[in-house]
């Protein structure tokens, strides 16, 4: 893949996971605004996750057989086009359907993307790609997130919208310079899913990763409340700092090659990074914003090191089947999202923060443990 095309690729990743979780941040003013409760502001993001968790199997089938180039860009209009009736709309519930179709935008663009390089990419090369790729949807993450508090704290909310559109648009127009890559035809068929899900290697991934961004967006998704907890008087761009820690998710993705070979393979980094990741949640038990800002900076190492790895080893061993293998991957780690997103809302609100850290980290240290389990009987097996 020629660099102008990766470095195309890596602006249309950044924009769209802008658009995915600009919002976050915004959530308190949303709620004061529009005279909303803590969970309903909590929609603005699940109801995006869940297309996102069943959409990309639908996206996988259609890239059997449909231009991987041709439905990137059809999602990517479509965002732009989202972002502008965000912009312009007043109705709260409004704003909850506008959302649930980003939902089934992003993960066209997603699973498109992730097809693109597994099939344009050599195979000795597809771990460095999918590097790339997990770096910019990481700067996306935060871009979305910091940009759209300082640009609230500054504008208001609103512009932050407005200028996620033009730049969508931007993205729409550069993707028509992408070549076109090789489809590999197979029968529509449940059966092509189960095929891949009986695969142990890939079904203790996709565990993995269900988990994994369970307690991710769980944290992320309502970290806003708890820095209000802690200082009342937080702004929106404080709420947006928060998220700095975000960018060591670039630093381990990047180097994601180097430590898979200090640790011997990547499922035993994968398993390495997530027992890391669940320890790290200790951190957030400490009422200081100061301890918070230095645990997101540990807990995203984690996180972002496991999903990096995952990812790639998943293209690197799928020898056919690409496009419902990545649609798969999108899917679980999104229906995680979906989960995380929104139900430990209701235990932290009725139980508290230290009651909502025990749930999800129960979830995560479950997963790994299961997991394993099904790794170990693999190589036995084998």
């Amino acid at each position: 893949m020629r660099t102008y095309h990766t470095l195309i690729m890596v602006y249309a990743t950044v924009m769209t996971f802008s658009a995915l979780y600009a919002p976050q941040p915004l959530q308190p003013i949303l709620m004061s605004e529009f005279g909303v409760s803590k969970e309903q502001a909590a929609l603005l993001t699940t109801v995006t996750m869940i297309p996102l968790g069943i959409a990309p199997i639908v996206y996988g089938y259609m890239l059997e057989s449909f231009s991987s180039k041709k439905l990137f860009s059809i999602g990517i209009g479509a965002l732009a086009l989202l972002q502008l009736a965000f912009f312009f709309t007043d109705n709260f519930h409004l704003l909850i359907v506008i959302r649930f179709f980003v939902g089934m935008a992003i993960p066209a663009v997603l699973t498109s993307i992730m097809t693109y390089i597994s099939t344009v990419t050599k195979r000795e090369t597809v771990q460095k790609q999918m590097a790339y790729y997990i770096s910019s949807t990481i700067l996306g993450g935060f871009a979305g997130r910091f940009f759209s508090g300082l640009i609230a704290s500054y504008f208001g909310w609103r512009w932050t919208f407005l200028i996620l559109a033009f730049s969508l648009s931007l993205a729409f127009v550069l993707i028509r310079s992408l070549h076109e890559a090789e489809i590999q035809i197979s029968k529509f068929s449940v059966r092509s899913v189960l095929d891949v899900l009986k695969k142990r290697q890939f079904a203790t991934i996709y565990l993995l990763i269900f988990a994994t961004f369970f307690t991710f967006a769980a944290i992320l998704n309502f970290i806003p409340f708890r820095v209000r907890e802690i200082s009342a008087g937080s702004s929106s761009f404080t709420i947006g700092i928060m998220y700095m820690g975000y960018i060591m998710g670039i630093v381990m993705s990047l180097n994601a090659l180097r430590i898979i070979k200090i640790f011997g393979g990547e499922m035993n980094t994968v398993f390495t990074a997530l027992v890391f990741y669940a320890c790290t949640l200790f951190l957030f038990t400490y009422p200081s914003l100061y301890v918070m800002f230095f645990g997101m900076f540990l807990f995203c190492c984690g996180m972002f090191l496991a999903h990096s790895v995952a990812s790639g080893y998943v293209n690197k061993i799928a020898e056919d089947k690409k496009g419902i293998t990545n649609g798969l991957y999108v899917s679980f780690y999104y229906g995680g999202g979906t989960f995380g997103s929104f139900l430990p809302g209701f235990v932290y609100s009725r139980f508290g923060w230290n009651a909502f850290l025990l749930l999800i980290g129960s979830v995560v240290s479950v997963s790994i443990a299961a997991a394993w389990f099904m790794q170990e009987r693999r190589k036995i097996s084998a």
